[in-house]
């Protein structure tokens, strides 16, 4: 049967609108998760990521007692090519020289390598230790890496208050190869930074109603200051759910600088000891560009 010219057309439009109003809520939610990934990248890298140098002294607590110190000096430097951090230890005295450089370029996986005194060389740190503790820390090697949210499936939670701060409130599942099977993220939009994380374990347990945390890291923002577009963060503590353990952050120091110099970030660096981080980079910044 042949239908009138009016009747195709009035076909075509209903199986475009229905084509149109199924593809509506995919579009929806691509745009959803392409915000809350943009709003984490900004929080995260405000408050975690800052270019340039910091004093960071770590106070380890278990069962309401400080059983354990350390200090270190980090540097972290962003560009095209990707991210590198240098650490390296100041304190207790059998720690100190210790060092690590992490190498994440922005496509491909990242490497870290360690640098121990006593062994006169450093060693790659395999993918399988990365969920080891940080020193005897709450934090874990994974937790010191800068996270690729394009990696991750985003979805945004309500709003809510926290510590007084209105937050926006996101929640992240990693890829397989992380330790955790999913973050919760309060961001306060009052300064755009990272308040909270609760971090889950894997399994049922990470996506279960009501689930608990295996880890959760509180950022201190109310006397965090704006510099060139990051946060000088003072404190912060990372806890143990449930298990009475705790490790309290404590950034004595930070000079923030968005071009520091990549020199600062090489193997021959993370072998030699008794370098201060803060002078080296000022060297390199009075230095003329070559």
């Amino acid at each position: 049967m042949k239908l009138p010219g009016d009747s195709i057309a009035l076909i075509v439009f209903l199986l475009g609108s229905a084509l149109a109003l199924a593809a509506a809520p995919l579009a929806t939610a691509q745009s959803a998760g392409s915000s809350a990934r943009a709003q984490l990248r900004r929080a995260f890298d405000r408050t975690f990521h800052q270019p340039g140098v910091r004093l960071i002294e770590l106070r380890v607590s278990r069962s309401g007692r400080v059983v354990a110190l350390r200090r270190f000096e980090m540097g972290y430097r962003r560009d095209a090519a990707g991210s590198r951090s240098l650490v390296r230890f100041l304190a207790p005295p059998y720690l100190r020289g210790h060092a690590l450089l992490i190498v994440e370029p922005e496509k491909g996986s990242g490497n870290l390598w360690m640098y121990q005194p006593e062994e006169r060389r450093s060693r790659r740190v395999g993918n399988a230790q990365k969920g080891d503790s940080f020193y005897g820390s709450d934090l874990s090697l994974e937790d010191l890496e800068r996270v690729r949210w394009e990696r991750w499936k985003l979805s945004a939670g309500v709003p809510a208050e926290e510590s007084g701060e209105a937050c926006r409130v996101i929640d992240a599942w990693p890829p397989p190869d992380s330790q955790y099977g999913r973050l919760r993220v309060w961001i306060a939009t009052r300064v755009d930074g990272v308040l909270r994380i609760d971090f889950f374990g894997r399994g049922a347990e990470a996506t279960r109603t009501g689930a608990v945390p295996v880890k959760r890291i509180r950022v201190e923002l109310d006397d965090a200051a704006d510099e060139s577009g990051f946060l000088k963060v003072r404190r912060m503590n990372i806890e143990q759910v449930g298990r009475d353990a705790s490790t309290q952050v404590e950034i004595e120091r930070m000079a923030i600088d968005p071009g520091i110099s990549s020199d600062l970030f090489s193997a021959m660096r993370l072998e030699r000891e008794g370098e201060d981080l803060f002078d080296l980079a000022e060297r390199h910044a009075r230095e003329p560009t070559r």
